[in-house]
């Protein structure tokens, strides 16, 4: 069985230290651009393979980052995990990804496993537990919890503002001459929905407009009534774009035109928001952004600069498209 290729085969191959190869396979910004494309290029044609494990005890810092999602059924958090990937890729980690599918056992085995793979950091997307859950982990592991406002104990915390996104949708259907907003949410009653709620009421009712809270099973035929008979007063603000589809395709069938009888406004600004079947006016969560300060937050963990949780705020966008 043929030996693993190591960084001194390839610094050997390269003519440069070993040193210098581990600096630019972790995309150092002291190595110039050009010693990097070839030292790369030295290590994939000898089929060198980073070793994670030994590079976390050489340095005394993981470059692997666990992610635990809630599902992969919303598109919102594909796109979020992709985030995750590409800025984690640009600063030399290694993003493990798994969902918890809503059960606590599971999440909490998932939580075990990576502490036990020893990566440099945890990042929860949207957990449906309490921030005392938590604690413990946080206390041994840089935690990040992610998408949604939470109370984050000694994790640190990056969402969008929803009060500046309610603002923004509401805004925007008054623009459009909309007077009622209807909050349609599978579970209006969960700590995102709620959070969600609460912006949403306060925004509609600051700009003199009615407002309800509804699921989806006991709005359609209250919000339908009303849109054929006054088309454009209603506003269906939709928790997410996967909820929003749904709307959708029910409204046509009841034979009421989005955008034209009924407002839709939703969020996340998935796929799904710009497939033209649907072309959804969503609020963009930005999750790039929000990539950008969850790495910065397990990077200030790690470095114990910054050890108490702490709210990181992104500020949202509105994309406007025919559904309103």
């Amino acid at each position: 069985m043929q030996a693993a290729i190591t960084q001194s085969d390839v610094a050997r191959e390269a003519g440069v230290s070993r040193g210098l190869v581990s600096l630019a396979l972790a995309d150092s910004p002291r190595v110039a651009t050009e010693t990097k494309e070839r030292i790369r290029e030295v290590a994939a044609r000898l089929g060198y393979s980073r070793n994670f494990g030994a590079a976390a005890l050489a340095s005394s810092r993981s470059m692997l980052i666990g992610v635990v999602l809630p599902n992969l059924r919303n598109p919102y958090f594909e796109s979020l995990v992709a985030a995750f990937q590409a800025e984690s890729e640009a600063r030399g980690y290694t993003v493990l990804t798994a969902t918890a599918s809503g059960d606590e056992a599971r999440e909490r085995a998932m939580l075990e496993h990576f502490q036990t793979m020893r990566v440099g950091g945890l990042i929860l997307a949207t957990p449906s537990r309490p921030a005392s859950h938590y604690v413990a982990i946080a206390s041994r592991l840089p935690l990040v919890i992610a998408g949604s406002p939470y109370d984050g104990g000694p994790a640190h915390v990056v969402h969008i503002d929803e009060f500046e996104a309610a603002r923004i949708a509401v805004t925007h259907a008054v623009d459009r001459g909309y007077c009622r907003v209807v909050y349609l949410a599978e579970d209006v009653d969960s700590e995102a929905a709620g959070y969600r709620r609460a912006a949403i009421v306060a925004a509609a009712e600051a700009a003199g407009l009615e407002v309800d809270v509804m699921t989806p099973v006991a709005s359609a035929e209250q919000f339908g009534t009303q849109a054929k008979r006054e088309p454009g007063s209603v506003c269906i603000f939709a928790h997410n774009d996967y909820l929003a589809i749904d709307v959708v395709s029910q409204l046509r069938q009841a034979g009421i035109v989005p955008g034209s009888d009924v407002g839709i406004i939703s969020y996340d600004n998935t796929f799904l928001a710009r497939h033209a079947g649907f072309d959804l006016t969503s609020i963009d969560q930005r999750p790039d952004v929000q990539a950008k300060l969850a790495l910065d937050a397990i990077e200030a963990l790690a470095a114990d600069s910054d050890p108490s949780g702490g709210d990181i705020v992104v500020s949202p966008q509105l994309v406007v498209r025919t559904s309103s």
